[in-house]
């Protein structure tokens, strides 16, 4: 558990991220935090998006560093670990010493783009993300909202999508479901479908293209406790 001061506590879970056919894929690395003046949890963007260059350089090497130790389980068992990161995120990634030495020798490390990164969706797109992009392999999170669109898939070079939540409730029965996926799978290695719920919306998806699911479906667990989301044979049922 990292302290950012005296007010603010962090920790670490995983969310899983699981095949359509059944393998635990990858893991998202989230943190939490609880304190602050009113007490109780904070809303994770927004605290992230208020702290000053020197603490979100601190929080971001407890990540790696956390991710770090459990190396050998994600190398032993061939598994991605995402972690999200904003634009000043990026900027110390490409800048910073001792942040790329722990990503670069973790090649399981994959970066999850948040869908406010500032001009995601213009045509021109964003150099910063060009440079990320041309180092590292990078994730496009929360695929669907009002912030990215088929231009962020053009501009950037992105190994998988994930289709935001809301997008996929609102969208996964649609007669353009279909056309959709096809449209997203010419721009990406794969698509991960957040917001999976239950086994009907599993189901729906096994035949769909898609290639991981992502939900409360699978319950998320501390980033401490993480080989407890290796099944005895590493599959689930669908």
């Amino acid at each position: 558990m990292l302290r950012l001061n005296f007010q603010v506590s962090c920790k670490f879970r995983c969310e899983p991220i699981y095949s359509i056919g059944g393998s635990l894929h990858a893991v998202e690395v989230l943190t939490s935090f609880e304190g602050g003046y009113a007490g109780g949890k904070m809303e994770p963007q927004k605290f992230i998006s208020s702290l000053d260059t020197k603490s979100k350089r601190e929080l971001l090497l407890a990540q790696l560093t956390e991710i770090n130790a459990q190396s050998l389980f994600f190398k032993n068992n061939k598994l991605l670990c995402s972690l999200n990161i904003d634009q000043s995120m990026a900027i110390m990634i490409l800048e910073d010493h001792d942040v790329q030495e722990i990503i670069e020798k973790n090649d399981f490390i994959r970066l999850e783009i948040s869908e406010r990164f500032p001009k995601i969706d213009k045509t021109e797109g964003n150099i910063i993300l060009d440079a990320l992009a041309e180092k590292y392999e990078l994730w496009l999170d929360d695929y669907g909202t009002d912030f990215s669109n088929i231009n962020t898939l053009k501009n950037t070079k992105f190994e998988s999508v994930k289709i935001d939540k809301k997008f996929f409730w609102e969208n996964g029965n649609s007669v353009m479901w279909a056309s959709i996926l096809d449209n997203i799978s010419q721009h990406c290695a794969s698509i991960i479908v957040e917001g999976v719920e239950t086994g009907t919306q599993l189901r729906s998806l096994k035949y769909s293209g898609v290639s991981c699911v992502q939900g409360f479906l699978f319950p998320s667990v501390p980033l401490d406790d993480i080989e407890i989301l290796m099944p005895k044979k590493g599959y689930y049922n669908l």
